[in-house]
């Protein structure tokens, strides 16, 4: 695409490819790039995607006021998103492991970078695993969520269970997943799994880079500071949830380069709000 330029490729055939917007807003895409096998996640895949992540996550800047990476759109091409594991080779799978450096779950757990999710098509069993993995997700009217582990007869892993239910609700998710029923884009959008739906993936693909753009121009240490606040409150109570949050404020300003500029930058932001809401 015109628009991008590829700073990285991973895969034995460059199945995983990480390219870096042009425009200068920090904002990376990870594409998925095998469809004619529809992105099926085989150890070699995964680990690519591993690695893309594990990649950008190294760009982190020692001083998080610096980091030049500001969002990801995590993408793929073809019909599908992933079909997620081949389980006709479970038992490779299951023999071979997955180790902590070829997992892609944990590499994007641990990148402090807000991740897009632009789900065009079909992302079933581990493919909805690592839909869930995303901060933002996004679909077209193509897309498609399943969770097939009960169907094949094999567990779930990688937070799948605790994740989706916190996500859309204990009900929805195990109407999901007990019953491996399809989610829809509009349903997915109901139950607050998706946060926008578009008609096609061309105009998917737009809309994750606007909503990437959006992220860039605010202040890349409090967007990182919200992930964190937000990711680990979910996996607290809400007393813990609450002191995490004051703990954080604590150190907050300590860390910023230069808070006077901070302050100005956000009025003059605040004044463009205050415009936007005359013009409404």
């Amino acid at each position: 695409m015109s628009d991008r330029t590829c700073i990285a490729s991973y895969g034995k055939t460059g199945q995983v490819v990480v390219d870096q917007l042009d425009g200068g807003d920090g904002l990376i895409i990870v594409t998925m790039n095998n469809p004619q096998e529809f992105n099926v996640l085989s150890g070699d895949f995964m680990a690519a995607i591993a690695e893309a992540f594990d990649g950008i996550t190294a760009l982190r800047h020692s001083n998080p006021n610096n980091d030049e990476v500001r969002a990801i759109v995590f993408r793929a091409e073809g019909k599908a998103f992933t079909v997620g594991l081949d389980i006709g080779r479970l038992n490779e799978y299951l023999e071979g492991g997955l180790t902590p450096d070829r997992d892609p779950f944990r590499a994007m757990w641990e990148c402090p970078f807000p991740i897009i999710g632009a789900i065009n098509g079909p992302a079933v069993t581990g493919g909805f695993e690592l839909a869930l993995c995303c901060d933002v997700l996004l679909a077209c009217e193509s897309a498609v969520f399943l969770d097939n582990h009960a169907k094949y007869g094999v567990h779930p892993g990688r937070r799948m269970s605790q994740r989706l239910a916190e996500v859309c609700g204990m009900n929805n998710a195990k109407f999901a997943t007990m019953a491996a029923y399809p989610i829809d884009a509009q349903l997915a959008f109901n139950w607050g799994l998706v946060q926008q739906v578009y008609a096609n993936a061309q105009e998917l693909d737009r809309g994750a880079n606007d909503i990437a753009r959006l992220m860039s121009k605010n202040h890349p240490v409090m967007v990182k500071r919200y992930k964190d606040l937000l990711e680990r409150g979910g996996l607290s109570s809400y007393a813990e949830g609450i002191a995490l949050e004051e703990s954080s404020e604590a150190t907050y300003y300590d860390d910023l380069v230069d808070v006077t500029a901070t302050l100005a930058d956000g009025a003059e932001k605040f004044r463009d709000m205050v415009r936007w809401v005359e013009e409404r």
